[in-house]
């Protein structure tokens, strides 16, 4: 579909007339848990405890963000916490805020923070590995710090952020330091969402589902796409054209089982 303008809702809407409504497809929101392979069909269990059977099984689960699982953070969700989105920024305008993560992600957050005239401090494992232009960029800024080779050990406070943790990575036994702020921004990366499905298809190292160019995995009948897969280029773009093929491959594949 193609429009000059559209808002997100009228595009969900006319999505959900066209695939749902013309195309009898049967819509479920729920969590698998679950997929085996028995006899020559596949049974697919969810969390609220359904069962679907079918020959044919396309993931596309995508990714997400990946947690720090330190001290503090899930009890601070939402209370200073933050992974991503632009309208989060503007509750934090003249606070202190520590970015954690050192790629273009981080530093992006941080430019944007730096805009709103917050104090921001990147706090980084390693050396940032962002683009070197952006990075020379944003360390003139008055405004902003940068620490490498640290570890952030927990995130402080009681009903709200209040600050960090940090200790540098090659000296574990020196007693951490405290960075105080008022918001938190986590950028280290994603986490493909394979757990239900790590016994079943293989795997590349980050967690990905290895496909074949064709979208098959390695298991016969379950095909994957999207950011779950180790398609290169995570682009939506890139995303909707890959959904485009494993679409088409899964038909070509279930008229090959009718015909066998």
């Amino acid at each position: 579909m193609g429009f000059d303008f559209i808002t997100g809702k009228m595009l969900v809407d006319k999505f959900r007339d066209q695939f749902l409504e013309k195309h009898y497809l049967s819509h479920k929101i729920d969590d698998v848990i679950k997929i085996e392979k028995q006899n020559e069909r596949f049974v697919i269990t969810t969390q609220s405890k359904q069962t679907f059977y079918s020959k044919a099984v396309i993931i596309a689960t995508g990714m997400k963000k990946r947690k720090l699982g330190i001290k503090g953070e899930e009890r601070l969700q939402r209370k200073g916490i933050f992974y991503k989105s632009v309208q989060d920024i503007s509750l934090f305008d003249w606070k202190d805020v520590v970015v954690i993560g050192g790629g273009n992600s981080a530093i992006q957050i941080a430019n944007d923070l730096l805009s709103n005239d917050c104090n921001v401090t990147i706090v980084t494992q390693g050396r940032l590995i962002a683009d070197k232009k952006d990075v020379e960029k944003i360390s003139q800024h008055k405004n902003m710090h940068i620490i490498e080779e640290h570890d952030v050990t927990e995130i402080l406070g009681e009903d709200k952020v209040e600050g960090v943790s940090i200790r540098p990575e090659q000296d574990s036994d020196k007693h951490p330091e405290t960075i105080h702020c008022q918001g938190v921004f986590i950028q280290v990366g994603f986490l493909p969402n394979t757990e239900f499905c790590r016994d079943l298809v293989v795997l590349n190292s980050k967690g990905e589902i290895k496909i074949n160019a064709d979208c098959s995995t390695s298991l016969e009948g379950i095909f994957a796409c999207g950011d779950v897969s180790d398609a290169y280029g995570k682009r939506i773009i890139i995303a909707s054209g890959e959904g485009a093929k494993v679409v088409l491959r899964t038909l070509q594949f279930l008229r090959e089982l009718k015909e066998a």
